[in-house]
């Protein structure tokens, strides 16, 4: 409706698990997703390339990622590789939901032109059907019924 794109994982019609969100204004959200919020590790990128990531609470970031290696399990930061792990997961979850939905798009065109063929056979049939009582008629002009 409103130009922003959701692809990823789904539970309970709300986008939970991983993906990536594209926001019509060219900001997105990749990462983790809890009952419709980013909630995880995940990236915003804005539409001029800046990046905030880290663990988000709540759909909002409450501990930022750092480059810092030195102290992995460091309580006022988290790895930024692990957000990158993070943001490919969700990227392979954004690109299943497009297979996905190319999938849908064939299975609807052969149900389409499934039900057109199934159609073209029953008008076929019914024709057959007249052609045959017509070619039943007896001297008065009634049919003459087929057993």
């Amino acid at each position: 409706r409103n130009g922003d794109i959701y692809a990823g994982e789904y539970f309970a019609d709300k986008m939970h698990g991983f993906g990536v969100y594209r926001f019509a204004n060219s900001h997105r959200y990749e990462g983790a997703w809890h009952e419709g919020r980013r909630q995880g590790l995940g990236m915003y990128t804005f539409r001029n390339s800046e990046t905030q990531s880290g663990h988000w609470q709540n759909g909002v970031l409450d501990i930022p990622s750092t480059q810092n290696t030195t102290y992995p399990v460091s309580p006022v930061g988290v790895n930024h590789s692990k957000v990158l792990n993070a943001v490919q997961e969700a990227r392979r979850a954004a690109e299943k939901a497009y297979d996905v939905s190319k999938v849908d798009e064939r299975v609807n065109r052969a149900v389409s032109a499934a039900n057109r063929a199934a159609n073209a056979a029953r008008v076929a049939a019914v024709k057959a059907v007249q052609k045959q009582m017509h070619h039943h008629v007896n001297n008065e002009g009634f049919p003459i019924p087929i057993m």
